[in-house]
């Protein structure tokens, strides 16, 4: 089997870190197979973003600073040999602030996505992805249609396609 390279999207991320979040359970069950079992047939990425995105879900849902410092650090941790953070535009591409900023309106346009979805979007495009692992589907099916070579999939999908519970 070819190397697939598989994003995953902050809101499963978050989901498997707070739980009261929805599919918290299911999104858990998702990381632990990412960050626990060697998968030589799969690389894991996700957005540089996606820390502020985890640590703003969580001082929001919680108050506390320390809890939030705690998860980033945790996470940071168990991610660095399962999970490479990508900046949304190499640096070779990233010449300045305001090319960044015009390349992601770019890509709402393109793919007509929200604010924050948008980042996660622009990165996956960014990078030669083959699945796309989120919550939202609905967010990225323009992503999907335009972009022939990536699936977008929710965690389930994934763990029940590539049999990563075997």
């Amino acid at each position: 089997m070819k190397t697939k390279n598989i994003y995953i999207d902050s809101n499963v991320i978050v989901a498997a870190e707070i739980d009261t979040e929805k599919c918290h359970t299911e999104s858990k069950t998702f990381m632990k197979y990412v960050t626990e079992k060697n998968h030589p047939n799969f690389i894991f990425f996700t957005s540089v973003f996606t820390s502020l995105e985890l640590a703003s879900a969580m001082i929001r849902r919680t108050g506390n600073s320390d809890k939030v410092y705690s998860l980033l650090y945790r996470t940071k941790n168990t991610w660095k040999h399962s999970i490479n953070p990508l900046p949304p535009m190499s640096p070779k591409e990233m010449t300045s602030f305001t090319r960044l900023i015009d390349s992601l309106i770019s890509t709402t346009v393109k793919f007509n996505t929200p604010t924050a979805d948008t980042i996660h979007a622009h990165t996956a495009a960014s990078y030669e992805m083959h699945y796309f692992v989120t919550w939202n589907k609905d967010h990225f099916m323009e992503l999907e249609r335009q972009l022939k070579g990536i699936k977008i999939r929710d965690p389930i999908e994934v763990i029940r396609l590539f049999k990563l519970d075997s």
